[in-house]
């Protein structure tokens, strides 16, 4: 894609540079391939609409072919998908399978761009750009440097942190990071959950416990914000007697989607309902 308002890494490195330069921005990663035709059909129409969202999002050109490790990161499967990112966070992927089927291709195009289109602007009014604040109690991002936790989420009023990063996968994890949150006051306690997959009923009981027994605000965070998101939503459910099959749709409101996670949209409908 040639447009002025679409970046476009040739390596897996630039683009997790581009990640890191424009953390306090939406970012709008669009996955397509030389070969797919749908691809190519919505080519103009996705430069347009990231000249028109240009104040608000910065759009991202991946070629599957040649970012192989950032495709396998996101599990990315089908072309054109568009992943929403903010803060650093993974917040939802939108591809037209997860969208109901229209008759036409323009009509499908159309409704794909659409949601991609309100999703973004939904990022815009309810997100923080370095964590996502869904209550005055909770609040998730993923796994902070030590950078971000000495000069910004020490400073912004959180009481506790719970760390939910997989040891087997530290990435930035920081070695020391229970002692800089303790050395700013503010209490740490590390429940590592190595994928989303991996969560069960009893880790959401714990997290529960946690949540009602640690000094407020919280914030939970996990290697990409997956995971911490997930329990954000489902802790505030619970305590907020939302039924387990509202969860899904009043996550999507606010631009995380619960689409993909299999069987775990299960065990978090019979949590929330227990």
């Amino acid at each position: 894609m040639a447009s002025p308002y679409i970046l476009s890494p040739n390596t897996d490195s630039e683009l997790d540079k581009i990640l890191v330069d424009h953390h306090q921005r939406i970012l709008v990663l669009v996955f397509t391939t030389a070969w797919c035709k749908n691809c190519k059909r919505l080519s103009t129409a996705i430069e347009e609409m990231a000249e028109d969202l240009s104040k608000i999002a910065t759009f991202v050109h991946v070629d599957v072919d040649e970012l192989l490790q950032t495709v396998k990161r996101y599990n990315v499967t089908t072309t054109p998908t568009f992943a929403l990112f903010r803060g650093h966070v993974l917040q939802t992927s939108i591809t037209a399978a997860l969208l109901p089927k229209q008759p036409t291709h323009e009509e499908s195009d159309d409704q794909l761009l659409g949601w991609v289109s309100y999703t973004v602007k939904s990022f815009a009014q309810h997100w923080n750009a370095s964590y996502s604040k869904i209550t005055d109690h909770l609040a998730f991002s993923p796994t902070p440097t030590e950078y971000q936790i000495k000069e910004g989420l020490t400073k912004v009023g959180f009481k506790s942190v719970i760390g939910m990063e997989s040891k087997q996968n530290p990435g930035e994890y920081p070695a020391r990071e229970g002692e800089l949150w303790k050395s700013a006051g503010i209490e740490f306690v590390s429940y590592p959950i190595k994928s989303a997959d991996e969560i069960g009923l009893n880790d959401f009981d714990e997290i529960l416990q946690l949540v009602e027994t640690l000094p407020g605000p919280i914030l939970i965070h996990s290697d990409i914000g997956q995971v911490a998101a997930i329990m954000v939503f489902v802790m505030v459910a619970k305590q907020n007697s939302r039924k387990g099959s509202e969860v899904a749709g009043w996550a999507r409101e606010l631009g995380f989607d619960f689409e993909g996670l299999g069987k775990l949209t299960q065990t978090i409908r019979a949590w929330v309902d227990k």
